[in-house]
């Protein structure tokens, strides 16, 4: 839908994320306008900001639903099962898994993800030219790869654990990324809490998982203000535990939500939220900011993406508050978090482009 249009309905409008009835004036990629009165137009619905996934790797899109088996097995580098499927594909392969997981988030309400892309330099460029804007890239190096090839391409690094890499390596590559004003994410307590202290000690912008966390490390990571990126869908499937996120909430650690590795799990952002605020939080709003503003401070873009403001980025999501999942919703927000599917989405909106829904039943 090109040039100036508006959205009306329901808003979940700025960072404090409150619903008010108005309007959604969109011009080009951006909002331009929000008001606060009733407005007829050609497209009407509850409108939240799309999701953004703070945790993938969209790169293992080329083969799903491994066998159940330990996570070293299934996942440590170099030798992992993944890493064999992923040096045996062909650049064509990786790429085609890339493409269609991205027009999967975009069906489930993603805009943008988080993406820890192995395979050096070629693997980053590859997921850039796959996804263009789509996707905060952060990669690590390859045999044989300088760091400086690696953060020409990326957008900062994405470290597996610091067990992975030799000490001075490990130091070299994150003071090259930070010299560089490069983002520093790194997995962290997911199968144990072996690497947590070290991970802390290098100062990233944020951890990943934290499953074996106990207070201390929390309260660590809170005192430095390091978000921790939570994905508890992938830690049940792979057996480690379910990460404490309700311990590090209250503990004052930044939260954001991710859907981790499609080889086992689906991007889906709906079903991850309906996840966190059932078993952990009871907190719906705090959920749904875990998935999109909160995410967007990941990737250094809340001035653009997270939230409904004019002037940011034009990537919203029109719920059906017709269809019966929203029938007798006595909360809104809350029925977009505990419950809604794909099919709730009338029309995704990414920088300013409509695309209506296929997967609606009509």
């Amino acid at each position: 839908m090109p040039g100036e249009y508006i959205v009306s309905g329901p808003i979940i409008y700025g960072d404090d994320f409150e619903l008010k009835e108005g309007y959604v004036v969109i011009n080009g990629s951006k909002v331009k306008e929000v008001g606060f009165e009733r407005c007829d137009s050609d497209i009407k619905g509850l409108i939240c900001p799309a999701f953004i996934n703070a945790h993938t790797h969209v790169g293992d899109s080329l083969v799903k639903d491994l066998p159940y088996m330990p996570l070293a097995e299934l996942v440590a580098p170099p030798d992992g099962l993944k890493h064999r499927i992923l040096d045996a594909a062909s650049r064509d392969e990786i790429s085609n898994g890339i493409r269609s997981t991205l027009d999967d988030m975009m069906r489930t309400g993603t805009c943008h993800c988080i993406d820890f892309r192995e395979n050096g330099a070629a693997g980053a460029s590859l997921l850039k030219s796959a996804a263009g804007k789509r996707a905060t890239v952060l990669g690590r190096p390859a045999p044989g790869d300088a760091i400086e090839d690696v953060l020409r391409e990326c957008d900062g690094v994405g470290i597996s654990s610091t067990r992975d890499l030799p000490g001075e390596v490990l130091h070299a590559v994150v003071e090259n990324a930070k010299k560089s004003r490069k983002i520093v994410g790194i997995h962290a307590g997911e199968l144990n809490r072996k690497d947590i202290k070290t991970a802390i000690e290098i100062m990233p912008d944020f951890l990943v998982h934290m499953t074996h966390a106990i207070a201390p490390d929390i309260q660590k990571a809170a005192d430095r203000n390091i978000p921790v990126v939570v994905c508890p869908r992938s830690n049940a499937m792979t057996g480690v535990g379910l990460p404490p996120v309700k311990r590090m909430r209250e503990g004052g650690a930044p939260l954001a939500l991710g859907t981790d590795n499609v080889m086992l799990n689906s991007p889906d952002m709906l079903r991850e939220m309906e996840w966190v605020t059932k078993l952990f939080l009871h907190d719906d709003a705090y959920t749904l900011k875990m998935a999109t503003l909160n995410a967007a401070r990941l990737a250094r873009l809340e001035k653009r993406k997270g939230s409904i403001l004019p002037g940011k980025d034009a990537d919203l999501l029109v719920f059906d508050t017709g269809s019966d999942t929203f029938k007798s919703s006595q909360n809104l927000l809350s029925t977009i978090v505990r419950r809604a599917r794909p099919d709730d989405i009338s029309y995704f909106i990414t920088e300013g482009k409509v695309w209506r829904n296929s997967s609606r039943r009509s």
